[in-house]
């Protein structure tokens, strides 16, 4: 799969796993128990390497049930497994098809459009990261080294005013 169908694969998993409700009040409630942003992490990837892999519909429900019972603690009660890994397997199917990748990704998942935006700008991005790794070193270079509070023969500390810039 090229790069950029990867990277769609990848806003299309991180979009159904934001959008699953049980998911995020588990994590918000710590019962991962405390590290839940790398367990996260490797769900989407397990479940970005079964898109890759083109895996059928009951691995997908089989590891997200998995996952979600072992790792976060959710008991699937409401039918939500089969649910997200269908709405998953849905949009990468029309992904395939369709000519606006952006308008089929947020017909599915709403909350995908700030990622889509922000995969957009990842070029604009590198100039610009470019240009605040400069900025930060002229800042760095402007800045002056704080002195060593001056202290009296009493012990006392001189508190001097800041210059105005």
């Amino acid at each position: 799969m090229t790069e950029n169908g990867t990277s769609l694969v990848r806003i299309v998993v991180d979009s159904a796993l934001n959008s699953w409700t049980s998911l995020q009040l588990a994590i918000q409630h710590g019962m991962a128990g405390g590290n839940e942003a790398e367990k996260l992490s490797q769900l989407t990837e397990d479940l970005v390497f079964l898109c890759d892999t083109k895996a059928e519909r009951h691995d997908f429900e089989e590891t997200l049930e998995a996952v979600a019972f072992h790792d976060f603690n959710i008991i699937d009660e409401d039918g939500s497994f089969k649910d997200l890994a269908n709405a998953i397997l849905c949009c990468l199917l029309e992904l395939e098809t369709s000519l606006d990748s952006t308008s089929t990704i947020t017909k599915h998942f709403p909350c995908a459009k700030k990622a889509l935006a922000d995969s957009k700008k990842d070029e604009s991005q590198e100039e610009e990261m470019v240009e605040d790794e400069v900025a930060l070193s002229e800042i760095v270079e402007s800045t002056t080294i704080r002195e060593e509070p001056i202290v009296d023969e009493d012990g006392f500390t001189l508190v001097q005013r800041r210059k105005k810039r």
